[in-house]
């Protein structure tokens, strides 16, 4: 009879309490043998268990069972022992905590997402996206959801609705999911944005503002706060350096000095974590959230790469 004290989540906890830590010798050596060497490998994986459980405890209560959250957890943590350059000029277990989180948040959201689409919005998201390709050819661009939608003759409504199955199909929770940390805004606000190029679109933002939200947790808290004021980021309207600079007590020239500071370390973190390509398309996300008062006045005032790429979009 097998015991009725059997706990799944206790044994793995003794399991992983057993393991013999290694020396800082040790681990260097692990390091170095990791690209070829499995046991090495291994090694490094199990001696960094322990740094899973409480990024674990912070994602409870999301619609996914506790060990299970532990073991996409353990995925993402193999993944950054897999990408990890002892090169660079970080920790192992900051660098870790990005990858980890990402492999939990993935789960949640597919343990939570139900795919309902009904047989005929099946065959008109087909459609959209034949439409889309040869689209695509045809003007060497990616055609708008205006262009697809006058070539089909559809209307707002019958949009609206292929928009909301292409978001469940590309892996969205619901038409009603928060973007990133912001509980203002939702994957239906984006669906009407001229700049969604593609029913594609929708879920690359998402994890784009995912990624830069959890890259804010690297920089100093003033510096945060500042971006997450500035942009809107938590559920709060974007603000105005002026705006800012008054909560903060300090000028404005202040805060614009400290904006830009906070976005030269985020595409640090970026650069670190090889997600530079996001970096610059969340600039772009995250400059839509601006506020209206500082898009009137805003010129040189903001980071160099972000006006590059507003002058080249003008040109184009």
């Amino acid at each position: 009879m097998p015991s009725s004290n059997f706990d799944p989540l206790q044994l793995y906890f003794n399991a992983i309490s057993a393991i013999k830590p290694l020396s800082k010798q040790e681990v260097a050596i692990c390091w170095k043998k990791s690209k070829k060497d499995k046991k090495a490998f291994h090694k490094l994986v199990e001696q960094n268990y322990k740094l899973v459980i409480p990024i674990a405890k912070r994602f409870m209560k999301k619609g996914i069972d506790f060990m299970d959250l532990i073991e996409e957890g353990n995925m993402g943590l193999i993944k950054a022992v897999e990408k990890f350059d002892t090169s660079k000029n970080i920790a192992f277990s900051t660098y870790a905590v990005y990858w980890v989180e990402q492999y939990m948040r993935k789960a949640i959201e597919n343990q939570t997402k139900t795919i309902r689409i009904p047989s005929h919005m099946w065959d008109a998201l087909n459609l959209w996206m034949k439409t889309y390709s040869i689209l695509k050819s045809k003007l060497n661009r990616e055609p708008t959801v205006a262009e697809i939608a006058e070539k089909l003759k559809l209307n707002k409504k019958q949009i609206s609705g292929i928009l909301k199955a292409s978001a469940v199909f590309n892996g969205t929770t619901s038409i009603e999911t928060p973007i990133g940390d912001d509980e203002e805004v939702f994957v239906k606000d984006t669906l009407a944005d001229d700049k969604i190029k593609s029913p594609e679109s929708v879920t690359e933002i998402i994890r784009t503002r995912d990624d830069i939200t959890t890259a804010l947790n690297y920089l100093p808290v003033r510096e945060r706060e500042i971006v997450r004021m500035r942009f809107g980021l938590g559920g709060i309207k974007p603000m105005s350096l002026e705006d800012i600079g008054k909560l903060l007590k300090i000028s404005r020239e202040r805060v614009r000095q400290l904006e830009i500071r906070s976005f030269k370390k985020l595409k640090g973190i970026f650069i670190r974590f090889g997600l530079i390509d996001k970096f610059d398309a969340g600039n772009i996300l995250l400059d839509n959230r601006r506020s209206r008062k500082d898009r009137r006045d805003s010129g040189k005032k903001y980071p160099k790469n972000i006006d590059r790429r507003k002058n080249k979009d003008r040109r184009a």
